[in-house]
């Protein structure tokens, strides 16, 4: 090789040496642009994901507190109806009371039924009348209902 192809051989190599290092500039520069978008839309899938992740805590919460309420309202009617089945069996169990025939008990279950059932009575008589219960019309204190008795009052007071 003579001395003219040997220059002609290292210019056609920075030649391409040089075009090289601009294909390589080119895709070195194109690489951190592809990077920053990549970058860029990595950042943006990330806002997104908080974003859901922040929406679904949020309708989680609020399908808590929504459980939380049915659950409240569901505890005051199991406690509404079981504050009717009680008021259920203690009527039953006055009607029973006020059903029994005293004539025909003992002398001390007769007292006891009575007592009963003028408390039953009375009970009675104070839901009817409100705060002034066991006071008769004419303002002195009834003690018991009794319907063989006329005047059911108490003088004492």
């Amino acid at each position: 090789m003579g001395r003219d192809a040997a220059k002609e051989a290292k210019k056609k190599a920075a030649l391409v040496s040089s075009e090289c290092m601009s294909k390589m500039h080119d895709l070195s520069v194109q690489r951190i642009e592809l990077f920053k978008e990549t970058e860029g839309e990595r950042k943006a899938r990330l806002d997104e994901m908080v974003a859901l992740e922040k929406a679904k805590a949020e309708e989680a919460h609020e399908h808590h507190k929504m459980m939380l309420e049915i659950k409240r309202e569901r505890l005051a009617l199991d406690k509404q109806r079981l504050r009717m089945d009680d008021e259920k069996k203690e009527k039953e169990e006055d009607e029973r009371i006020l059903a029994i025939n005293l004539d025909q008990c003992q002398p001390m279950q007769r007292m006891y039924y009575q007592a009963l059932q003028e408390d039953i009575i009375q009970r009675m008589m104070s839901r009817r009348h409100g705060p002034n219960q066991g006071v008769n019309r004419n303002g002195t204190k009834v003690l018991a209902f009794d319907p063989c008795i006329s005047t059911n009052t108490f003088s004492g007071d």
